[in-house]
């Protein structure tokens, strides 16, 4: 039947306010990047002590570019020697080696053109983040058969999801500290996302980007133990073998004099200076968003690396169990990201164990699904809901708790500086981006085993 020509004419006129809307927020992105392109050089960091004054591209140089500088000349980035003879404030964390062999290519340049280069690359990061985001909540859209959209409508709005993520990624607090600092985030996000929604579907490209994920081992074991319950088996073997075989090479390469015993009390002293940073310490951090850095802050704890690894398991176990159970009733409910399961366990590797604000950028999805099946739920008002349904503002609720910590520039040391606030006060604002965090997780975790009990 042919569309009535009142119905074409509003379909022109929403697609075209669509489509100024998307160049809007290019344009605006855009700006961001170059607003924070100005901002790097006008605080950028000289290589040496740190200087919370001039933090531009300071991750940059003392996460990427001095480490991988020293694998290449052989030299162990967790030792004393490391701090000592090359210009950063202290020995590298412990990463996986392999990020430092991943970055060689960088090391090899002049620093300066080594950070122009790698701010290139951060913008390429950006948008295929975008791309991946978008295309999965595409094919979403494209396959839910309760939405009344023609094909070409929903072409049309593919791009104004591309617009919103970048915008989203590039002026949200995460991206901004990431972009600003030069952390590898991005490249972690990017792959954590990969290994995650084709750990069914393609466990090869999976299996690969669990290599890059194994650089920071607070993304690795939540994720890796929550993709084993939810069936990812092949995906879990390949990427296991890789990068533990690539990290034994890579620490063969900056073995020192004394062997393993040597390197692994370098490992330990370096988690130690690690540990007593006083920005690093639940008590005095403000951009943990951890659900143990918050009772450690109220506590006035600093936890072991024991008592991180008990924290962990305890949301990690029960969530590994409900989307093994899950994974058994509904298989086809355990592939991708932008659906409940896919929800829960990015928010669980969030919430379960050390992770700064800037790694909150990982759950993006989780809010486009929240807003996805809000949408849904607006457009079909007729659609028989299930009992374990939360609604469409149960759903907005969700999309408003993960996007928080994001928009939350009360904790920042930009205004928590001049606020000067009192200790019980200071504690509550940078305790609210974990507790915001922690409650998001707390609902679907609800929603998920409610719909096993009743569906």
């Amino acid at each position: 039947m042919a569309e009535p020509p009142t119905y074409r004419k509003e379909l022109r006129s929403v697609e075209k306010l669509r489509r100024w809307a998307a160049v809007a927020a290019i344009v605006f992105s855009i700006v961001v990047i170059l607003l924070s392109a100005r901002r790097i050089v006008r605080t950028h960091q000289t290589p040496g002590p740190f200087n919370s004054d001039a933090q531009g591209f300071c991750d940059f140089q003392n996460g990427v570019y001095f480490p991988s500088q020293a694998f290449v000349d052989g030299v162990s980035p967790y030792s004393e020697s490391y701090a000592t003879n090359y210009p950063v404030p202290r020995s590298a964390p412990f990463y996986s080696p392999v990020v430092f062999a991943l970055h060689v290519g960088f090391a090899m340049l002049p620093m300066r053109s080594a950070e122009i280069l790698y701010f290139g690359w951060l913008i390429v990061l950006v948008g295929s983040i975008a791309f991946l985001i978008t295309r999965w909540i595409g094919a979403e859209l494209s396959s839910n058969s309760a939405n009344s959209l023609s094909k070409h409508d929903l072409n049309a709005f593919r791009f104004d999801i591309f617009a919103l993520v970048v915008l989203s990624l590039v002026a949200s607090r995460g991206g901004q500290q990431t972009i600003y600092t030069g952390y590898f985030t991005f490249e972690l996000i990017l792959a954590t996302l990969v290994a995650v929604h084709y750990g069914r579907s393609k466990p090869w490209l999976s299996g690969l980007a669990l290599v890059v994920v194994s650089c920071k081992p607070n993304y690795v074991l939540p994720i890796g133990i929550l993709m084993l319950c939810r069936g990812n088996l092949k995906s879990i073997v390949i990427g296991g073998v890789l990068s533990v075989t690539l990290a034994l090479a890579c620490f063969a390469w900056i073995m020192p004099e004394g062997g393993w015993t040597e390197l692994a009390d370098q490992i330990a002293q370096t988690q130690e200076i690690h540990r007593a940073d006083p920005i690093e310490r639940p008590v005095n951090t403000w951009i943990r968003v951890d659900l143990l850095a918050i009772v450690a802050k109220w506590l006035s704890w600093d936890p072991t690396e024991r008592d991180y690894l008990l924290g962990m398991l305890a949301i990690v176990l029960p969530t590994g169990w409900l989307l093994w159970k899950r994974q058994r009733s509904f298989p086809s409910d355990q592939e991708g990201v932008i659906n409940w399961t896919g929800a829960l366990l990015l928010l669980s590797s969030i919430v379960s164990v050390y992770h700064h604000v800037f790694d909150a950028v990982l759950l993006l999805p989780v809010v486009g699904t929240c807003l996805l099946w809000a949408w849904q739920a607006w457009i079909s008002p007729r659609r028989q809901a299930s009992p374990s349904d939360i609604g469409k503002y149960g759903c907005l609720l969700l999309a408003a708790l993960i996007a928080f910590p994001q928009l939350n520039y009360f904790s920042s040391q930009m205004l928590l500086k001049r606020l000067q606030l009192t200790d019980w006060s200071y504690q509550l604002v940078t305790s609210l981006n974990g507790i915001a965090l922690f409650t998001a997780w707390a609902i679907v975790f609800a929603k998920l085993l409610r719909a096993k009990k009743l569906e």
